[in-house]
């Protein structure tokens, strides 16, 4: 299942889809059953600590560029 969308509502289904396996380093994606090289599950757990990392990463761009807006606003009177 994947997610195309150009518009991020926060609503969770996009994340960082390619991680590494804990116990064999070979690159997985988080979307299969388990890692192709050692067969190690690919468990829900780590797909949710993916989606946290990644909308931890979109709230901080969207704060930075908040800030760089605030800062860059002229002030009215």
């Amino acid at each position: 299942m994947t997610y195309a969308c150009t518009d991020c509502s926060k609503c969770g289904k996009c994340y960082n889809k390619i991680s590494e396996c804990a116990s064999c380093g070979e690159e997985i994606n988080l979307l299969d059953e388990c890692c192709a090289r050692c067969g190690e599950p690919i468990t829900e757990d780590m797909r949710q600590c993916a989606k946290k990392a990644f909308m931890e990463q979109k709230k901080k761009e969207r704060e930075a560029l908040f800030a760089a807006i605030k800062a860059h606003r002229p002030v009215e009177l």
